[in-house]
């Protein structure tokens, strides 16, 4: 097996260089070993000790990086250290491979014949060399090998530029001490512009501007005094502030004159607390100054837009005493249609099994839930476990190859995110929700996002045989859940009218002699649900009579749409000729503020906004959006993630730049292209998946096809790999999301504050949302293929992969 050495060497003073082996010892490498090959197998050792020769230090380099050498390699490394810093007065000349016109000047007195990548090489080889002519650099200028690798370096770079993307943060933009309202009040001083109340255009800590039609009459330096109004509280009445006149523009696109004012140092702390005060609260009630504005309703639009084309779920965990539960499920309209919540909620929401998965993503952040049935000799057995809980049983091999075979087998993949009470306190502020009337929301500490990735997996078979023991308790499937609320978009929710919650008594004639009596659960024009305290006789779609006295509703005839046997309600459709809105509306009026705190529609729509402001900022997985542009790289707009997001792994986002050519470049391309993303952008396919192999020894990546990994032999060596801990796995699905909606539910909301501060900016970022096409989604699957991989499942090839694979031998 071959040898490979790793080198680690700092750049800035080539203190840390490590050696790793993988195969035969290092120590043992044969004296007949070629010479020219021992010296290009260890040229990076050689480069790293060029410095110490320079500075004279050669053996204390040769001690510290080659202590276990054999002695006959280390003094050829020696050797040639030496031989390449040696000066020479040998002409360089790289015209019989150059690329690009060659010229011809002179440089440390030598006569050069080269190209423009020829001296960049000269610059890059000299600075190594200490601004020094050596035998290394005329054999670097020289060496088409060298020439070759350096354009492939640079080739490299140039597609790791085109595919980068700008990151933005999910969380919210922190404008620091430069936040600056545009409120809505004016202010006037006696000696500025003759007393005129001016506009304020921005109102900061500690600067203010106005704006006026014409140049106002004032002097720059001068103190202006202000009467603040009402609305900075009850001590800022009557109360003035003095403020230092800077500087008079013209603002071209206001078309108005801004005169910038600085806060004078005279003034009482008192004040400037008052005044800070008063912008930290109003900042989302408050339009910002315009150019804040913008970039926050910016930000607003587009994580509104990643939540909405996602396929994750956010499920709103509160905690009481201790102990959290599930209280309520976001559903839009595409992750409804990519997940099964019928069997997905009640799986997740099982008292003893939620407990566990909770505990298991605090722990890891990130869980694969598997349910499904098997059959045994007892019978058929549901079962609702995650693949850690599996692994620590030791019967993840005969239970996944069990369930994968099943008709109703699901694999959810669940990731946890906390909620802090800033996040709670910013979706109260936003929406104006008052946090007494929504007590379920005031204990929200998490948020579970899933989504279903059965899809992804598929069915697999065994690479040797295995017995399944007795199934664990903790795998089989529970009846107590906790209640979960859905809370939808209004394209999903079916119910759009004002529903009030009431507690009065209701009769329901069910025949002719027959009646029950039922408790009024709420109302709306057209429809109504009743609580029973005897499971009515009727059947789904009988007509009954409903009475009502409290509202004077007297023998209306309903229609049974749904009953619930567990907690005896049914659900009710208005069914006769005349509606009893009117008698509905006439008491709403007569007692508006009784029917006001018990509008159950005003209550939804709370709660929909309070858990979507929490989902959008903390949405689980990298997200790119993408717009529309002739170029397709362009496309790529920016990449939004959360700060501790491993999706990207094994690439790093440096400076908020973040690098997707692994996932996207063609392999072995010159220039920057990506097949894989047109056929994106053009529906051939919905997702992929990107798989890498990390090399512990050294982080050397390997790119492995995602057909190889699953259906060929290399599958069998990673798993041996994986055994004895010499390498990662890292598997990215890509998952791309046509952008069908051009607004999402908020849309006008998040623009309302810049309306008032540009109309025209406000219209044009209102028409820029139709130029978003895609979201393209990039989530880690490396730990259940890890596992899947260890325990040797391999997955079962299409009916059409077999055959084109049959195809492909044949030919």
């Amino acid at each position: 097996m071959a040898v490979y050495c790793c080198l680690t060497v700092d750049q800035q003073n080539q203190t840390d260089i490590y050696y790793s082996g993988f195969g035969e010892n290092n120590n043992n490498i044969p004296m007949s070993v070629n010479n020219d090959a021992v010296l290009k197998q260890y040229q990076p050792l050689i480069r790293a000790l060029i410095p110490y020769e320079q500075e004279n230090r050669l053996l204390e380099g040769l001690n510290r990086f080659s202590g276990r050498l054999p002695s006959h390699i280390r003094r050829l490394v020696r050797d040639e250290v030496i031989r390449l810093t040696s000066l020479t007065d040998a002409p360089a000349d790289n015209s019989a491979f150059a690329q690009f016109p060659v010229f011809k000047f002179k440089h440390f007195g030598v006569d050069m014949r080269l190209d423009k990548v020829g001296a960049q090489i000269l610059k890059k080889e000299t600075s190594l060399y200490q601004e020094r002519y050596t035998v290394g650099v005329f054999e670097s200028l020289t060496n088409s090998a060298f020439y070759q690798a350096h354009i492939k370096e640079a080739q490299h770079k140039k597609i790791v530029d085109a595919f980068s993307v700008q990151q933005q943060s999910q969380t919210d933009i922190d404008f620091g001490n430069d936040i600056a309202l545009a409120p809505n009040f004016q202010l006037a001083s006696p000696e500025f512009d003759k007393g005129r109340h001016c506009v304020v255009g921005s109102l900061a800590f500690n600067r203010l501007s106005l704006e006026t039609k014409r140049p106002p009459k004032a002097q720059n330096g001068e103190k202006y005094t202000f009467a603040m109004p009402e609305v900075f509280g009850q001590y800022a009445k009557h109360d003035t502030m003095t403020y230092r006149l800077q500087q008079i523009t013209f603002n071209k696109q206001t078309e108005r004159y801004e005169s910038h004012f600085v806060l004078d140092g005279e003034q009482s702390g008192k004040q400037q607390q008052q005044l800070q005060r008063y912008i930290k609260g109003a900042r989302y009630q408050q339009p910002l100054q315009r150019e804040l504005e913008l970039e926050r309703a910016m930000q607003d639009l587009e994580r509104d837009r990643v939540l909405l084309h996602s396929a994750w779920t956010s499920l709103l965990i509160d905690t009481i005493a201790g102990i959290p539960r599930p209280v309520a499920a976001l559903l839009t309209r595409e992750n409804n249609r990519q997940n099964q919540h019928r069997l997905a909620l009640p799986a997740l929401s099982g008292k003893d099994h939620f407990a566990r998965l909770f505990q298991e993503l605090d722990a890891y952040g990130e869980a694969f839930v598997l349910t499904g049935t098997i059959s045994t000799r007892r019978g058929q057995i549901d079962i609702v476990v995650t693949h850690r809980q599996l692994l620590a049983l030791n019967q993840f091999t005969p239970l996944y190859y069990l369930l994968s075979k099943a008709d109703n087998f699901s694999c959810i993949q669940c990731r946890l995110a906390g909620v802090s009470k800033q996040d709670r306190q910013t979706a109260y502020a936003i929406h104006d929700i008052n946090a007494d009337e929504q007590q379920v929301l005031s204990h929200a500490s998490h948020l579970i996002y899933y989504t279903d990735i059965t899809h992804r997996l598929g069915a697999v078979s065994l690479t040797k045989p295995c017995q399944l023991g007795p199934v664990h308790a903790e795998c089989l499937a529970e009846s107590h859940c906790w209640p979960v609320q859905l809370i939808m978009d209004n394209d999903l929710e079916r119910r759009q009218e004002d529903r009030y919650a009431l507690d009065k008594p209701a009769t329901v004639k069910t025949g002719l002699l027959s009646a029950l009596n039922a408790q009024v659960a709420d109302i709306s024009a057209k429809g109504i649900r009743l609580i029973f305290n005897a499971p009515p006789d009727s059947a789904a779609g009988a007509i009954v009579k409903v009475s009502v006295p409290a509202l004077k509703i007297k023998s209306e005839k309903y229609q049974l749409i749904d009953f619930c046997h567990d907690t005896l309600t049914g659900r009710f459709r208005h069914a006769g000729r005349r509606s009893p809105a009117a008698l509905i509306v006439q008491a709403v009026e007569a007692s508006q503020a009784y029917y006001r705190a018990r509008n159950l529609n005003l209550q939804s729509r709370q709660r929909h906004h309070f858990v979507w402001e929490l989902a959008v900022r903390a949405h689980p997985c990298a997200a790119v959006l993408c717009i529309n542009n002739r170029y397709l790289l362009d496309r790529l707009k920016t990449l939004y993630q959360p700060d501790a997001c491993a999706d990207l792994y094994p690439f790093a986002v440096e400076n908020n730049i973040a690098p997707l050519h692994g996932f996207l470049a063609d392999r072995d391309a010159d220039k920057p292209r990506s097949a894989l993303l047109m056929s994106l952008f053009n529906n051939q396919t919905n997702h992929v998946g990107v798989v890498h192999c990390v090399r512990n020894a050294d982080a050397k990546l390997v790119y492995v096809s995602e057909q190889d990994f699953l259906y060929k032999a290399i599958r069998a060596n990673i798993r041996a790999h994986l055994a004895d801990d010499k390498t990662q796995l890292c598997v990215t699905r890509m998952h791309m999301s046509v952008c069908r909606f051009e607004s999402t539910v908020l849309s006008r909301k998040r623009l309302a504050q810049l309306s008032k501060v540009d109309k025209s900016l406000y219209e044009k970022l209102l028409a820029m949302q139709q130029g978003y096409t895609h979201v393209l989604y990039l989530s880690s699957e490396s730990t259940i293929h890890t596992a899947l991989v260890r325990a040797g499942l391999k997955p079962v090839a299409p009916l059409n992969h077999q055959q084109s694979e049959r195809a492909r031998h044949t030919a």
